[in-house]
């Protein structure tokens, strides 16, 4: 059996809501290390600090809801519990956690604070969203491409467009030049021709 014992809380606890006025989860310890701290010098009507003293039987100590504690990791540990035994599920990533949770709801095993239908619901959830997500990525990525191919495609033909429009001006430009000399050449043949007549 274990004894009362105090509930330790760190200091000003009873003054913010951060260090656990209402909030149980908030509700922490640590030692109290001012200079002049009442608590720390064990002045009478203040909280309690922690230390030897009280620890519990040895009964209790070290388990979890009256069961031995077996830590698993992958599924040969789960053939370990056996009566008389829990199992707390340790740090794995969600592919051996997967494994795990099939093994848990295939041959009914109690483990702690694990509820293996739930996280198997919540992983295919999880895997769905980003197997969408995936889809999602690659078939804007192929619209992207396929856009991209488009305007360069356009670029292209625009390129072209404008080239072919230079070049027919340029013709235009150089047959107007031609004409203009042919024109020239005319117009000298005949002014000389002229002053030949006028000579004779």
């Amino acid at each position: 059996m274990t004894k009362a014992k105090p509930v330790f809380r760190q200091v000003d606890a009873h003054k913010y809501s951060k260090l656990g006025v209402r909030r149980k989860k908030k509700v922490k310890y640590r030692f109290p290390n001012g200079r002049d701290n009442k608590i720390r010098l064990n002045y009478a009507g203040r909280l309690r600090k922690v230390k030897v003293g009280f620890k519990n039987e040895n009964d209790g100590r070290h388990l979890v809801n009256g069961k031995k504690v077996i830590m698993i990791y992958n599924v040969a540990d789960l053939k370990k519990i056996v009566e008389g035994c829990i199992g707390i599920i340790g740090k794995v990533g969600d592919r051996n956690k997967k494994d795990i949770a099939e093994y848990v709801v295939k041959n009914k095993i109690e483990l702690f604070r694990f509820d293996a239908k739930k996280f198997l619901d919540r992983l295919d959830k999880k895997m769905k969203e980003a197997k969408d997500k995936k889809d999602k990525r690659k078939s804007d990525k192929i619209a992207r491409d396929k856009k991209a191919k488009a305007d360069e495609e356009k670029a292209k033909k625009e390129a072209e467009k404008k080239k072919a429009d230079e070049e027919k001006k340029k013709d235009k430009l150089e047959k107007k030049i031609d004409e203009k000399k042919e024109k020239k050449v005319d117009v000298n043949v005949e002014s000389k021709s002229k002053m030949k007549e006028k000579k004779k």
